[in-house]
């Protein structure tokens, strides 16, 4: 659902499109398509490529065979790319540690001022790190090695590669058809990690980008069909929807779609930011003083 749907659906298709993933195993267990949250027993196969399935929570969900499809990365195509993005020769591969790290070549984007490039996953796990930091010292590139990697950074206090110059892959460069497109005016500087803002104490600013809700300076995380349904409300113009509105909104295959019942597990933020206005027959959004300017 997250890869192929919603915000990032868009993507999704395009990495399978540019065969950088790949179909896994299919699962005999998925996440609930409905809370989101449960583990639900695929039943049957059904028709128009669709499955039944069973959640001890919501019962009977009918969802799209594509949920029950795993992915993976194509790693040897991954690597491959990064390495025509540098324009670094084939020959230049080298497998650190089996699918974990690479070095994946040398360039010299300043005279004079070579680097020679690794990507690592897992780097905060100790022992990826520290057998990456024993191949750049074997490499004699302790002062030039610039790794790329996946993990999120920063890297664990204590961490092999404290003081390597380490940057996450999405800062530098996007992919594209073919091959991954650097950004030249990130290659040598160091990306300085976002700062966190505090100064909301309650606010629908995190959700879209962080799938949080923030009350009284405590974040909540949400659920996947919680997030779909503060989204909604937040996109309508009035900030008001019908039930039947945000099912369809949310995307819900249940025949008693209930806004209380998706937060049932988040009540403090279905309490502050939802109403429901009986005399109308519509959920309505309570908007926090701090958003008002910004979501009006």
């Amino acid at each position: 659902m997250t890869l192929l749907g919603g915000e990032y659906g868009n993507a999704g298709r395009d990495l399978l499109r540019e065969r950088l993933l790949v179909v896994g195993a299919s699962l005999s267990h998925v996440t609930c398509p409905e809370c989101g949250v449960e583990l639900a027993r695929v039943v049957r196969d059904l028709a128009h490529e669709n499955i039944l399935l069973y959640c001890d929570e919501c019962g009977e969900v009918t969802s799209p065979k594509s949920l029950q499809e795993t992915y993976k990365v194509s790693l040897p195509k991954f690597i491959d790319r990064l390495m025509l993005g540098l324009g670094t020769p084939p020959s230049a591969k080298k497998e650190v540690a089996t699918e974990i790290a690479w070095r994946i070549g040398v360039t010299e984007p300043v005279r004079g001022k070579p680097l020679t490039w690794y990507f690592a996953r897992h780097l905060h796990d100790h022992k990826s790190a520290q057998r990456l930091v024993e191949t750049i010292r074997q490499d004699q590139a302790h002062k030039s090695a610039k790794v790329l990697t996946s993990s999120a950074l920063p890297l664990p206090e204590g961490s092999p590669l404290m003081g390597f110059d380490v940057v996450h892959l999405s800062d530098v460069a996007r992919i594209s058809q073919s091959k991954f497109e650097f950004f030249n005016d990130r290659m040598t500087v160091p990306v300085a990690a976002p700062v966190e803002d505090s100064q909301f104490q309650t606010t629908l600013r995190l959700v879209r980008t962080e799938g949080k809700a923030r009350v009284d300076g405590v974040d909540y995380a949400l659920e996947p069909r919680q997030k779909d349904l503060l989204l909604a409300l937040m996109a309508t113009r009035h900030h008001e929807l019908e039930n039947a509105q945000l099912r369809a909104a949310c995307g819900s295959q249940a025949n008693s779609f209930s806004p209380s019942k998706v937060f049932e597990r988040n009540p403090v933020v279905y309490t502050q930011f939802i109403k429901y206005q009986s005399g109308d027959g519509v959920y309505a959004l309570q908007i926090p003083e701090e958003d008002r300017d910004w979501l009006t």
